[in-house]
């Protein structure tokens, strides 16, 4: 397939952010909570279970 053909995966890309940008910034921020929410269980998880 050549680069003239449909998009290339650079311009996929930024479409994508774009769009997740534009239209959906609660979703953004939903993500990054729900990651951090997941981040901080691991570590008292780990930390609970290096206690007991």
């Amino acid at each position: 397939m050549s680069e003239q053909e449909g998009t290339t995966f650079v311009q996929w890309r930024e479409r994508a952010q774009n769009e997740v940008a534009d239209d959906r910034p609660q979703m953004r921020m939903l993500m990054i909570v729900a990651a951090a929410v997941v981040v901080a269980g691991i570590v008292i998880g780990s930390i609970v279970l290096m206690l007991s």
